[in-house]
């Protein structure tokens, strides 16, 4: 059996991946699992997309941080979504 390739994903494709992620969840290892990143790469482009505006991190009560989408961090993934939908293929059968 010969392997698939993978196909390497744009950086707005991990962005959106991330995004996705951190509105079902706020914790650091689920994100990257998630989004499928290392937690190395996820930390990086988590911090990136917090010094945007995207996502910020949070307090919880026992005193660790956690990321939560921001307002504009919502409208982008909503409208990334909106883009993908208009572009992925559609299938009939």
């Amino acid at each position: 059996m010969v392997p698939k390739k993978m196909k390497r994903r744009s950086k707005l494709e991990i962005y959106l991946d991330i995004l996705e992620a951190v509105s079902k969840t706020g914790k650091l290892t689920h994100i990257g699992n998630m989004a499928n990143l290392s937690w190395k790469d996820a930390v990086k482009h988590l911090e990136f997309l917090k010094n945007k505006g995207f996502v910020e991190t949070v307090k919880t009560g026992n005193g660790r941080e956690e990321y939560k989408l921001t307002q504009k961090g919502y409208e982008a993934l909503e409208t990334l979504q909106k883009i993908t939908d208009a572009l992925a293929p559609k299938l009939t059968y």
